[in-house]
């Protein structure tokens, strides 16, 4: 296995968890997830020249996924059948179940930014650095938006 292919092994297996699990939040669709994060590898493989920072491969292809996501929402407006799939389980779902659909009903009821920042912030172990990098805005509106983003969550779930 040559040396480019031992790197890409090793961005696979440390970053393929935490893509699904944002392509998951982005998408609402867990089919669609995986296939959005197998197409992240497959343009990473193809563009790895281009990754400048070798410390910055997280954010590179959170960068990947996004643009990706972007043209699945083309696609098929986001979700759609993750909503018929809440109502049906909310039907029958014990009391902690409910407050998960409550929570990730109130996630996709958040502005995209918001809800964006949000998943990435819980989901990963970016800094505010990286998280800006990913996102290509400035370390501030990071903090900002994500201080915006619990409030508004907070206010959709109804706490103080």
């Amino acid at each position: 296995m040559n040396r480019d292919a031992k790197r890409f092994a090793a961005w696979v297996k440390t970053h393929r968890a935490f893509l699904t699990r944002a392509a998951w939040a982005l998408t609402g669709d867990k089919a669609a997830a995986q296939d959005l994060v197998q197409d992240t590898f497959v343009l990473a493989w193809r563009h790895r020249a281009a990754l400048r920072d070798e410390g910055a491969v997280q954010a590179w292809l959170y960068r990947i996924l996004r643009r990706e996501a972007v043209r699945h929402w083309e696609k098929r407006p986001p979700w759609d059948e993750w909503r018929e799939e809440l109502a049906e389980t909310a039907a029958c779902a014990a009391e902690s179940e409910d407050l998960r659909i409550d929570l990730l009903r109130a996630l996709q009821a958040l502005s995209e930014p918001h809800r964006e920042i949000l998943v990435l912030f819980y989901l990963s172990d970016m800094s505010y650095e990286e998280l800006a990098n990913s996102l290509d805005i400035a370390p501030g509106t990071v903090m900002s938006r994500l201080n915006r983003a619990r409030a508004a969550l907070k206010a959709l779930l109804g706490e103080d």
